[in-house]
């Protein structure tokens, strides 16, 4: 490693930071992070709803430097604010490379910031943000963004697609997520019973297709264990539900979010599988950790889950949105499960070892860097 003095400072600016903050991006960008303070003084520029309005704090965590910024609402006053806040940190650390870790307008506060001290910045796209934001009020300035990166990271092959479809301009490239597979260890298949266990993992809002599966669930069949946060849209639909078949009330279990890796890896051992019927997704953290886990996933086939699995041989693929083609993966999987649990559970495990390991993601990161440096 480079002495302390000779490392490039790097602004790194991202919609959350930490598993306290709940979310796929909020978590990667904290792993992503330490990839990166190796070889790079990191400042963590993140929008924080506990400041008030227009004000920072810098502070430090985890040897990492953070500078959260007050924000009552993200509006033009903001953003505004925001690129001051990121130009400011990278004027006092001179040479500073600026990341953008989701394309959303705070990439383009942070297009704006770095383009003033006459540079470009590096952005990650990472599934919503392509997905759902360029839908919205905030396209131009995203599109403006891709289009005056000197890079675009995407977190999955469809993804990279869909940027070079809306922004034929961007330098975009596939750089996929990781997880420690030592942090999310084998775990025994659980003793076969009567209902299998089927987990939903992560932030339930409307993409995460909560709907299509509970159309879709045989519950004489299955069991529901639900692990995360379930969005307002999200809790009235189980509330629904569960008004309408109070019978099936026991079949369903709801725990909230876990923010340490301990309390995640104890409720994969809970379950006997995991199902992600998202309308559309990036390449989700919750998949690559049941996998490690031992757990197979059914997949709707968007995002990374067309990278990652091998329909019938790690896990299982349904075309999105379709509540037969659910059902079918559930019963092939349920079939699986009961035949081959052990090979299953060795064959998705190993998928994220030599494909998907913390330790390749952080080789591919700083790999990208230091072609841009």
């Amino acid at each position: 490693m480079r002495p302390e003095q000779a490392r490039r400072p790097l602004i790194f600016v991202t919609p959350g930071y930490g598993r306290a903050a709940g979310g796929g991006v909020a978590v990667s960008a904290e792993r992503v992070v330490q990839y990166l303070s190796a070889v790079y003084r990191v400042w963590v520029v993140t929008p924080s709803e506990l400041l008030p309005a227009f004000t920072w704090a810098e502070s430090a965590r985890d040897a990492i430097n953070l500078i959260e910024v007050g924000a009552a609402k993200r509006d033009k006053q903001f953003l505004q604010f925001l690129a001051d806040v990121i130009e400011a940190a990278a004027a006092v650390q001179a040479g500073s490379l600026i990341v953008g870790f989701y394309c959303s307008e705070l990439a383009y506060a942070a297009t704006l910031a770095a383009q003033r001290l006459g540079t470009a910045p590096w952005l990650f796209a990472r599934g919503n943000d392509i997905d759902l934001e360029i839908f919205g009020e905030w396209a131009f300035h995203i599109h403006y963004a891709l289009s005056h990166a000197r890079r675009v990271s995407c977190v999955s092959r469809e993804l990279l697609a869909k940027v070079q479809g809306f922004c034929p301009k961007a330098k975009a490239h596939w750089l996929p997520n990781g997880i420690d597979p030592k942090r999310f260890p084998l775990l025994p298949p659980r003793s076969p019973s009567r209902r299998l266990t089927l987990g939903l993992f992560g932030d339930i809002k409307h993409k995460k297709g909560l709907d299509l599966l509970l159309a879709a669930l045989d519950f004489e069949r299955f069991e529901l264990r639900i692990v995360g946060l379930l969005r307002d849209e999200s809790a009235r639909l189980l509330h629904g539900f569960l008004t309408l078949h109070p019978h099936l009330a026991d079949r369903i279990t709801v725990l909230t979010y876990q923010h340490d890796t301990d309390s995640l890896v104890t409720q994969y051992a809970m379950v006997d599988l995991v199902c992600l019927p998202s309308h559309h997704e990036g390449m989700a953290n919750v998949m690559l950790e049941a996998m490690a886990c031992g757990r197979p996933c059914v997949c709707s086939a968007v995002g990374g889950a067309r990278d990652v699995i091998e329909d019938g041989v790690n896990g299982i693929l349904f075309q999105p949105r379709s509540e037969p083609a659910l059902v079918t993966a559930l019963n092939r999987v349920e079939a699986l499960i009961r035949s081959d649990a052990i090979g299953l559970a060795r064959r998705t495990r190993a998928t994220v070892v030599a494909g998907y390991s913390a330790k390749k993601e952080a080789r591919r990161y700083l790999r990208a860097l230091a072609s841009e440096s």
